[in-house]
């Protein structure tokens, strides 16, 4: 595999001033991600003690996994207070979209480069987000089948969505078996196929639990580049956490002012808003069977979904027993993060890295250091196949990447119509309109001929409309194997009207490139960039 920079000209105006030290953002943030020495104070920070418990309880959350040489080497290091790159994700049908995949390698390339710039060990964390409950976003994933040339949407359904944390969830295993197959049925048999669903049938088969099932399959595609895998809602980790929840519990009042104070400084300085809730505890606790946002009215905590309610005493006595009832809303999240580990930088999706900007004064006020923050690698895969249709169509890779196909679609029927027919449409429609004054002047005065002459004219232009429009539909027809063609390029370089990575799925590739296409040993070299990068087979 072949690996290529592309500079595609939608930057996001966010990750532009990011690149360009905006003043504006900087603000915002605790250090400038482009500053070599912002990463020298995160790299020389000293470490904040918790780093052998933490190193603990990773280990004891991986232990039902094959734990390799150099995911021991990190935990060690970890433990040692080695410092990290970390970034997170919901626990996704079979791994969710590709950017999840990328969100990792974007971690390992940068943990790698920081590792060998400063001669010390940077250990690459993956944070499984299970406290999360909305099932609807990782319930699906979607396949491309190349003999319809189509996108196929594949879900897991249930009659009884999880209203608790995702990572409470278990799946019936018949089932999630049945949506494997249905996933598979719609994938070109290759070389590989048959592995590739042995090691998804065995993952679902020893494994109950929805989050449990992502983490195995993370696993079996990163565990040689030493990543360590955390899940938020992991007991032992929750117990860790008592002493921040508790502090979160005794300032909800002032971490909530601190972060809508944050959000209208950002909203003032042209930021658009990205956290949008109306609690003022941003926290969640379990209380019957379901996972409820916590809000402080009347003296009281109160719940979203039941009439219960606590007062302060009884929620720290709650903390105290069964600590891995609460769980962080997205004001929260980052804040516990941060303060688990020893992190240089948090890696995040487009809309991740903005929201953090609306945490700066909630995080000074609990007096935790802010990561560098830095957006994820964004990877396009180009299939020998797809680059012959987009030489045989004279169309430009990176057009299509940020466009899609539509354009130079209708350019290329209008090429094979007659040019004289599109024509004689447009004189007529001209001739019909020169009519229609004519005899308008004729009836001016009257409405009601007016009206008649008016609405026999639409009538009239309706039917040249629907002429032509049905003239280069049949032209389409004609030509069904280059519209398939355009609808295939489409679907592999901007499906769905974005980029590859937010709709295919690790799957796909793994089912037409092998097992090991993702390993440290075929997997081309990657160095952390703001560019887009095109992976060649």
């Amino acid at each position: 595999m072949d690996c290529k920079i592309l500079k595609l000209n939608n930057d996001d105006q966010f990750i532009s001033k990011i690149k360009n030290s905006d003043g504006t953002l900087q603000q915002f943030y605790q250090y400038d991600a482009m500053s070599e020495d912002s990463f020298k104070k995160k790299m020389d920070a000293p470490s904040n003690g918790r780093e052998k418990e933490l190193a603990n309880v990773i280990q004891s959350y991986m232990e039902d996994l094959s734990i390799t040489e150099a995911q021991q080497t990190h935990l060690d290091a970890l433990a040692n207070g080695a410092k990290v790159v970390i970034g997170g994700q919901q626990a996704g049908l079979f791994g969710g979209p590709l950017y999840t995949i990328h969100k990792i390698f974007s971690i390992i390339t940068l943990s790698q480069q920081l590792s060998n710039k400063y001669n010390q060990t940077v250990v690459p964390v993956f944070w499984i987000a299970g406290e999360d409950h909305d099932f609807d976003e990782v319930n699906h994933t979607f396949a491309y089948n190349q003999q319809d040339a189509h996108l196929h949407k594949i879900k897991y359904h249930t009659m009884t969505p999880p209203e608790s944390n995702v990572s409470r969830f278990n799946p019936e295993q018949s089932q999630m078996i049945e949506v494997l197959n249905d996933y598979f049925k719609q994938l070109k048999e290759t070389e590989h196929s048959k592995a590739i669903y042995q090691m998804c049938l065995d993952i679902i088969k020893s494994n109950e639990n929805w989050s449990n099932i992502f983490k195995a399959l993370l696993h079996e595609i990163f565990k040689d580049y030493g990543v360590l895998f955390i899940d938020a809602q992991y007991t032992s980790l929750r117990k860790m956490e008592k002493p921040l929840l508790k502090e979160m519990i005794l300032k909800h009042r002032a971490i909530d002012e601190a972060f809508r104070n944050n959000q209208k400084n950002t909203t003032q300085q042209g930021l658009s808003q990205m956290i949008q809730t109306d609690t003022n505890v941003h926290l969640f606790l379990h209380e019957e069977g379901m996972r409820q946002l916590l809000t402080y009215e009347n003296d009281a905590f109160h719940l979203s979904k039941s009439t219960q309610n606590y007062n302060q005493q009884q929620l720290l006595d709650i903390l105290d027993e069964e600590p891995d009832r609460f769980s962080n809303n997205v004001v929260t999240r980052p804040i516990m993060e941060e303060w688990l580990f020893n992190t240089v930088a948090f890696i995040g999706g487009p809309s991740e890295i903005k929201y953090w900007a609306e945490l700066h004064d909630v995080f000074q006020l609990l007096n935790i250091d802010m990561p560098i923050v830095l957006p994820r690698l964004r990877i396009t895969y180009l299939y020998n196949r797809t680059q012959k249709l987009l030489n045989q169509y004279q169309l430009q890779l990176e057009q299509v990447i940020e466009n899609g196909i539509e354009e130079d679609k209708q350019k290329f029927i209008r090429e094979q119509a007659s040019e004289t027919f599109l024509n004689e449409i447009e004189s007529m429609k001209q001739q019909q309109e020169n009519l229609f004054h004519s005899l308008y002047k004729e009836v001016q005065g009257n409405n009601a001929n007016e009206n008649l002459v008016t609405k026999n004219n639409e009538i009239h232009l309706r039917q040249y409309d629907y002429l032509k429009k049905r003239y280069l539909l049949n032209i389409e027809r004609e030509n069904d194997i280059s519209m398939r063609h355009f609808r295939e390029i489409n679907d592999h370089l901007h499906a769905m009207g974005g980029l590859q990575e937010r709709i295919w799925n690790p799957l796909q590739i793994l089912n037409d490139f092998g097992k090991d296409v993702f390993s440290p040993s075929t997997y081309p070299p990657l160095s952390y960039t703001f560019d887009h990068i095109i992976i060649k087979d």
